[in-house]
């Protein structure tokens, strides 16, 4: 109503590669028996519970199991002594916000998309209650392009490496061509053009000096993105 208003954004570091926070915050190398940085969780637990965890890592507690792990002041044996730890092996030397990391955006990004192009390959939105035979035949009609375009082998559970390539241009193109309608094509390119200049932002530490042009459409970009997912998709 003509009254002046100022606005401030704060983008938080979301895009901490895993690797990155295992080294800064001391916890053991990635291919480690405790899985996640968030948690104490082991690879066991996480695979029989996939729901219920919450964050309970933090960085004074980093510091207190390293001087643990450095003194041992139980008389602990090694196996002992790394169980009470949860996996800290080293000093934490600069404290990580507890974010999703870039990984993880990759692989949640890749799992919805690799749905869609799924369903857009089958024309779901003329099917009111596709049989589990039908989506069969998408997914492998999928994989099978995707094989032979961009030799990428189909996998058993989404990974980063596996969406960082199907979030392509390349991959994108190559699903269009089994799109049969050209009006889903093109709505298809326009919802992955716009992912493309958004994921710059979300994925830089300083986005108003790596990629000021894009922060500038972002918001813009958002709405556009998510009226296209809601409406056409």
């Amino acid at each position: 109503g003509g009254m002046q208003r100022s606005f401030r954004f704060f983008f938080r570091g979301t895009g901490y590669d895993e690797k990155m926070v295992r080294e800064l915050e001391g916890l053991e190398a990635s291919g480690s028996t405790y899985v996640c940085t968030l948690c104490d969780s082991t690879r066991a637990e996480a695979s029989k519970n996939m729901v219920l965890h919450s964050i309970t890592r933090s960085h004074c507690e980093n510091l207190e199991r390293y001087e643990i792990w450095r003194k041992n002041p139980f008389s602990e044996s090694a196996d002992e002594l790394r169980d009470r730890v949860k996996g800290v092996s080293a000093k934490p030397f600069m404290e990580t916000q507890p974010t999703l990391d870039a990984l993880h955006c990759d692989i949640g990004n890749g799992t919805e998309f690799y749905k869609i192009f799924q369903d857009e390959i089958g024309e779901v939105f003329l099917k009111s209650n596709p049989s589990r035979e039908e989506r069969r035949r998408w997914r492998s009609a999928l994989d099978k392009q995707l094989r032979k375009k961009l030799k990428l082998k189909p996998v058993m559970r989404m990974n980063g490496n596996f969406a960082r390539r199907l979030m392509t241009r390349e991959a994108v193109e190559a699903v269009c061509e089994l799109v049969p309608s050209e009006e889903r094509r093109e709505a298809l390119l326009k919802l992955m053009d716009l992912y493309f200049q958004m994921k710059p932002v979300w994925r830089s530490s300083f986005p108003a000096r790596d990629c000021p042009d894009q922060l500038c459409r972002y918001s813009y970009n958002s709405q556009q993105f998510a009226d296209l997912l809601s409406t056409t998709f």
